[in-house]
């Protein structure tokens, strides 16, 4: 151990004595680890930032839908079949069926292009990312009654009124040329600032929330048989649960069971294939930015080898005062392996700070991850390259023999 720490005395005093020559030295190495790090840490902070919004807007959402390769009219499904599946699976935070439609919405401000999300009360519970910031959602009496009611977002609101005091006001809804009067009743807010919000841009079609069955009364058509059905658990963890217990609910209600007509897919699927995606495309980098330690490790490499022709005649010196060859390479591999890691140590506080800088930026906004286990491994790694890449100098130093040294110089 003292003998160690001799050669280790040693390395950092030679390291001193060519600072300039040191720096650049490192430079590879800093350059590599802080990518690396930087990368790492933006790419998790991303990848957690992204997960929870995602989990925020959809988790615990699944939709059932059918096989439209299998499945035969009388297998669709029914209002009395979403009744019945909200009395028998207590996971079941909500669930509804789910219709859209397209047309045009009219208030004092002018017309615009118009997407009707409709369903029963519960489709307040897909709300998601917006809350209600003024009045209430429709209700289930408004939604038996078929009472010409909706729901609109604030921003929406301003377009269409130039005001987010809407309440009591009524929309001339016009789809299929045929126009209803519906009365707004509750307001929205969207309360995600996040990162996936400053990406997604606004669009200029108002979104209206409103019962199916005002649109059933307005054409004079009944909207009993669905295709697909959303539904929504308190606990993301339990969504594959509560979707099978529905299908389970679906195919005792419709005689099929086994025969595969409804599938089911789960939010918490979506986004774990987004995450992978995610995991793939920083790996990626992470590849790319470490053909910079390698490019580093080289120049370390070339550094030691100039040092060793350099310092030939100390080498004779030392092995003719008795200095063993593994002594001579255990000095040389020291000096490569500090210069790696102080490198090392410099692009691990300039990778953090980097982080921590880019993801400040308005455009994104959320913080990086940073974890012990990647701090830990580039510190390593950065010595790993010193002494890989510091092996042939050492040996090529140790290899020479006293006479030869002293006759070089």
């Amino acid at each position: 151990m003292a003998q160690l720490l001799e050669y280790l005395k040693m390395a950092v005093d030679n390291l001193r004595s060519n600072k300039g020559r040191s720096l650049l030295t490192m430079l590879g190495i800093i350059i590599g680890i802080s990518s690396v790090i930087m990368i790492i840490a933006i790419g998790n902070g991303a990848q957690s930032q992204i997960t929870n919004e995602l989990n925020s807007i959809a988790g615990g959402q699944a939709y059932i839908y059918l096989n439209d390769s299998k499945a035969q009219e009388a297998d669709y499904i029914t209002q009395e079949d979403v009744d019945a599946a909200k009395e028998k699976v207590p996971l079941i935070k909500g669930i509804s069926p789910y219709l859209s439609f397209s047309g045009t919405a009219l208030g004092s401000k002018g017309d615009f292009n118009t997407s009707v999300q409709c369903g029963t009360s519960d489709l307040e519970y897909f709300l998601t990312n917006e809350k209600i910031s003024k009045g209430r959602f429709f209700s289930e009496d408004e939604f038996l009654s078929a009472r010409n009611v909706c729901v609109i977002s604030e921003t929406d609101a301003i377009k269409l009124f130039g005001t987010p005091d809407v309440i009591g006001m009524n929309i001339e809804l016009t789809i299929w040329n045929v126009t209803q009067e519906l009365q707004i009743v509750g307001v929205t807010k969207t309360e995600s600032s996040g990162m996936l919000s400053s990406f997604m841009g606004t669009s200029d079609t108002i979104s209206l929330y409103a019962p199916y069955s005002v649109l059933e009364s307005a054409y004079g058509v009944h909207f009993g048989d669905f295709s697909y059905i959303y539904a929504i658990t308190e606990k993301p963890s339990d969504a594959a649960d509560m979707v099978n217990a529905i299908i389970k609910v679906l195919e005792a209600r419709h005689n099929n069971r086994g025969e595969e007509i409804y599938l089911l897919q789960n939010a918490a699927d979506q986004i774990g294939s987004i995450t992978s995606v995610l995991s793939i495309i920083t790996i990626f980098i992470i590849f790319v930015a470490a053909i910079s330690l390698v490019v580093g490790g080289i120049g370390v490499m070339n550094i030691m080898l100039v040092s060793v022709t350099e310092r030939t005649r100390e080498i004779g010196i030392r092995k003719a005062l008795g200095a063993r060859t593994n002594s001579i390479m255990m000095q040389f591999l020291s000096e490569s392996a500090i210069i790696t890691l102080c490198g090392g140590i410099i692009g691990i506080m300039i990778g953090v700070l980097g982080a921590y800088a880019i993801c400040s930026l308005p455009m994104l906004g959320f913080e990086p991850k940073i974890q012990f286990s990647t701090i830990a491994i580039a510190t390593l790694f950065s010595s790993g390259v010193g002494i890989f890449f510091g092996i042939y100098p050492a040996k090529k130093a140790a290899k020479l023999s006293p006479i030869e040294a002293l006759r070089r110089n």
